[in-house]
């Protein structure tokens, strides 16, 4: 007899609307936010994990290719190869357009569908009861309890119940998940199944270089209120060993010829020491790889620590900065000083690593004003490149909880729980005046002279690589003009 996932068919649904959506972890973002759709790193370690299995696998990820479900159809048609079992990854904004899509699998193969992602994690039921077609969604890392679900001889509501991070349908009820799933091999992770994916798809504005994630650290030991990822993958801040991380970026240059890495974490300078022995591993082997990734600004207030990174062939940080005011920082639960903001830029100033700083506006509680002074702050802190943010109230994080309480949650519409839409208001804010403002803080800072002198050169890569990108985002900022909506037909 043989097993649940015998064929399993690991799939990346397809844009919608024409637009291109990260579904990867806690980012759900349109490829405008950061200029690129990440690479679906959690696809590519658990097609590993099954191929290590024996497990007759295809991967598809049909947004990065720019293909439909039909495309897929006929090619799995043209193999004779059909699924007995379907897993995709989905988001808070996108869920309902992506169970429409990965319905069409179900319907034409007969298999069993289950998902994961962020949205699974922060509300399970409520995911579950939006998605009909669904069978079963994965609560926090799905790693290990998809290796279960491969494993099981059905899909029978009796087998579903052993796996404790699967919240599942039984006789038409929702079953809730007994506990949070937590890849418990996450150290030893073998090497992602880049070789079934197309590398070319997936490139850096500014450089228009292939890249892929090396994830080198799990869990969130802080707690910022609009934030999915200690939801999604909880506070235990867990890494992999300098070698392993350096093994892996390794192969991927030697094998695919990739020297552009994505270090995958939430703050992947937490640990300096440990950190620092990751630096020092990279810089003994004298590879021509440069990196990117996220940190905190109190993580990089040592100027050594940080001319160690870019020694290392740090290319970018991004940090979130997320508003000027230091009281707005504390309710967000955003433990982040305003002088340690300061060192650590001027510190990466200093070592030659380029600064990307986000910025939130529309947080409850700011008013015309505050959105004022963040925009100054940003000019004021000057990091390399800047982006605002409208607050995004996501299901199940305590921002989406006190935006209820206080009365500030204007819409529950989960297809508009994105950077593209502002669904807050109070203190005489709401959607059309945060966007403004949002707008405004662009021009600023991005048409200030200085800047403009100081980037020349990456704007003009910008615009050769990513010019459909830069013009759409542009002709926003400048002209006012509409955002496109995703789920119009």
């Amino acid at each position: 007899m043989g097993t649940l996932g015998a064929r399993t068919l690991l799939v990346n649904p397809p844009l919608i609307g024409g637009i291109a959506f990260t579904r990867q972890g806690r980012c759900q973002e349109r490829e405008e936010v950061l200029g690129t759709t990440k690479p679906p790193y959690t696809l590519a370690l658990v097609a590993a994990m099954l191929r290590d299995r024996g497990v007759d696998l295809r991967l598809a990820d049909l947004t990065g290719a720019g293909q439909t479900v039909d495309d897929l159809i006929a090619k799995l048609d043209a193999e004779s190869w059909s699924p007995t079992l379907i897993v995709f990854p989905s988001t808070t904004p996108t869920i309902d357009a992506d169970v429409v899509e990965m319905a069409k699998l179900k319907a034409r193969y007969g298999a069993p569908l289950f998902c994961f992602g962020p949205h699974a994690s922060c509300t399970p039921e409520a995911s579950m009861a939006r998605a009909p077609m669904v069978d079963g969604m994965f609560v926090g890392e799905p790693e290990d309890g998809l290796m279960i679900l491969a494993g099981l001889p059905s899909a029978a509501p009796d087998q579903l119940g052993t796996i404790p991070c699967l919240t599942y349908r039984r006789d038409g009820a929702i079953v809730p998940h007994q506990s949070q799933g937590s890849f418990t091999g996450f150290v030893t992770a073998p090497f992602p199944a880049w070789d079934l994916l197309d590398l070319k798809k997936y490139r850096l504005p500014l450089v228009d270089q292939p890249y892929v994630m090396v994830e080198s650290s799990r869990g969130c030991p802080y707690s910022c209120d609009f934030c999915v990822a200690p939801i999604y993958q909880g506070h235990k801040f867990r890494e992999k060993s300098a070698k392993a991380l350096v093994d892996e970026m390794e192969r991927s240059y030697r094998e695919f010829g990739v020297k552009f890495f994505y270090l995958w974490g939430d703050t992947v300078t937490l640990n300096q020491k440990t950190f620092s022995a990751f630096c020092d591993e990279l810089i003994s082997r004298n590879l021509p790889l440069q990196w990117f990734g996220n940190a905190r600004a109190d993580n990089l207030t040592n100027l050594d620590f940080v001319k160690r990174l870019r020694k290392a062939g740090c290319w970018m940080l991004a940090l979130g900065i997320e508003t000027e005011s230091e009281e707005t920082r504390k309710d967000m639960m955003k433990k982040l000083e305003g002088e340690k903001i300061r060192i650590a830029l001027a510190n990466m100033r200093q070592a030659g690593i380029k600064s990307f700083a986000f910025f939130i506006l529309g947080y409850p509680g700011d008013t015309k004003d505050s959105l004022e002074r963040t925009s100054h702050y940003a000019i004021e802190l000057d990091p390399d490149f800047a982006n605002f943010y409208p607050a995004v109230p996501y299901p199940g994080t305590e921002l989406y909880e006190k935006a209820k309480r206080t009365g500030w949650l204007a819409s529950e519409d989960w297809s508009k729980m994105e950077y593209s839409y502002y669904q807050l208001r109070g203190n005489g804010l709401d959607e059309a005046i945060v966007f403004d403002a949002i707008n405004k803080a662009k021009r600023r800072f991005y048409l200030r002279p200085s800047y403009l002198m100081r980037h020349a050169g990456d704007i003009a890569r910008l615009a050769t690589t990513k010019w459909n990108l830069a013009w759409h985002v542009g002709s926003r900022v400048i002209f006012g003009a509409p955002i496109v909506d995703a789920n119009k037909k």
